[in-house]
């Protein structure tokens, strides 16, 4: 209100007000854009980014996926090509079975594996979608995709896996080979060195004598210095150098006693390259019976052949001298009469060695040929008893007098069925085998055979 006599102040405006706030206000609105432009700007590249990691990591990975899968490959390929010559040059060549079993599953896993096909599983890899929330700068960058190789099929991990269990397998039978090497040697050791203790001051080939010697030199060496420095390969020909010199010497000795034999036959006037022959042949003695068949034999001037069984001869060695002072052939038919087949090496052996060591002592004569009993016999068998000085011989005839028990019977059925170098299968053990001879050997000779040891038919080893 104005004071009565006075003019009043004028109101000043403020204008300047305005237009500092207009001011800012547009300092606001820039400062706003500008921030907005640059978190954009981080967006963007953010986004780039990412789509430049993925395109990478999309084209890597099938490389890297491929380079893995290559290299498992590889491996695994390497592995079976290291095991596949050692499974084969280890059969019959370990102790264990299943050691070798292992490695042929792990092979058979392996090359199934090496031969799928690979494939190489993807994901898809998404980038997604921005916008720029801007309605006056509205702007969208798109989704991205992009395939991603997880990894091969089959996989590395599996590759790695089974290579390793193929070169684990595989050095496992590279030991059992190993061992079983060296266990082998020692056998084919013993049976040269018996073979030259057993020749010595015979005549036997010079040449194959040096050639085992030197052989039970080299394997003495080995068998010094333990398994784990045996060469497998070198161990296993070593041996069978050792049993094909052993069986060569003893095959020269055996032959030059046949020849011998076979000679002296012809000077008195027997040869079975010309006359028609027959062996008469008995097993499992000697016992009390074989006495009489004796008797028997000398009447009729007629030799045999007696495969001696060699419990036998311990407990009747005087029956066993009587045989062969009658002038007639002794020869091996094992200890204890087992089925030699189902006996590992050191029993087949032992049953042989044995009884030629008993033949020995009860008649001063070495024997050299066997019949495995049953007629039970194969290439292993032959082996060792050729390396215990023995050729094997069967027989061509079953007189079938371990079943039919009857005299007649049993002389029937040979005369039914013999012909010229029949070895004949008999068993003194039998006393109607040892009534049916008498008559059997005068029905031969008045078929016009002439009878002989089985040594000298052209052809003896028969079944």
């Amino acid at each position: 209100m104005s004071t009565p006599g006075t003019t009043p102040t004028p109101r000043h405006r403020r204008w300047w007000v305005v237009a500092l706030v207009v001011v800012l206000l547009a300092a606001v609105v820039v400062v706003a854009g500008v921030l907005e432009h640059r978190a954009w700007e981080d967006t963007v590249a953010r986004y780039e980014a990412d789509v430049a990691a993925q395109a990478a990591e999309a084209q890597g990975s099938r490389a890297a996926a491929e380079a893995a899968y290559t290299a498992g490959h590889d491996d695994l390929t390497a592995a079976i090509d290291a095991g596949v010559p050692v499974l084969a040059a280890s059969e019959d060549q370990v102790a264990d079975d299943d050691v070798r079993r292992s490695l042929v599953q792990a092979l058979d896993h392996a090359e199934t594996l090496r031969d799928t096909p690979v494939t190489y599983p993807v994901h898809t890899s998404v980038v997604a979608a921005v916008s720029r929330p801007n309605p006056l700068r509205s702007q969208t960058l798109p989704a991205v995709e992009a395939e991603v190789v997880e990894a091969s099929d089959p996989s590395p991990d599996d590759l790695d896996a089974s290579a390793a269990a193929v070169t684990d397998a595989t050095e496992a039978v590279v030991e059992a080979r190993r061992q079983w090497a060296y266990d082998a040697l020692g056998p084919a050791v013993t049976d040269a060195r018996d073979a030259l203790t057993d020749l010595t001051g015979e005549s036997v080939d010079a040449a194959t004598e040096q050639e085992l010697v030197e052989a039970v030199t080299a394997a003495g060496t080995i068998l010094d210095a333990g398994p784990d420095a045996v060469d497998a390969e070198a161990a296993v020909e070593l041996r069978d150098t050792l049993l094909d010199t052993t069986e060569a010497l003893w095959t020269d000795r055996i032959d030059r006693v046949v020849t011998a034999r076979r000679a002296a036959a012809q000077a008195d006037g027997v040869d079975c390259t010309v006359d028609r022959c027959v062996a008469l042949t008995f097993d499992d003695g000697p016992v009390a019976d074989t006495r009489r068949l004796l008797r028997v034999l000398e009447r009729r001037k007629a030799p045999a052949t007696f495969f001696l069984v060699g419990a036998n001869v311990e407990r009747n060695p005087e029956i066993a001298r009587a045989v062969v002072d009658a002038g007639h052939l002794v020869a091996n038919h094992s200890w204890n009469h087992p089925q030699l087949t189902t006996l590992d090496d050191a029993e087949v052996r032992e049953e042989l060695r044995s009884t030629t060591d008993a033949i020995v002592d009860a008649t001063g004569f070495r024997p050299y040929l066997v019949r495995p009993p049953y007629g039970d016999v194969d290439d292993r068998v032959r082996g060792i008893s050729l390396r215990s000085g023995l050729d094997t011989v069967l027989w061509s005839l079953d007189s079938d007098d371990w079943r039919t028990r009857d005299a007649e019977q049993v002389h029937d059925d040979v005369m039914a069925r013999v012909e010229d170098g029949s070895n004949v299968l008999l068993h003194d053990i039998h006393p109607t085998t040892v009534d049916a001879v008498g008559k059997l050997v005068r029905d031969l000779r008045k078929e016009g055979f002439t009878l002989v040891t089985v040594d000298l038919l052209v052809e003896p080893e028969q079944s």
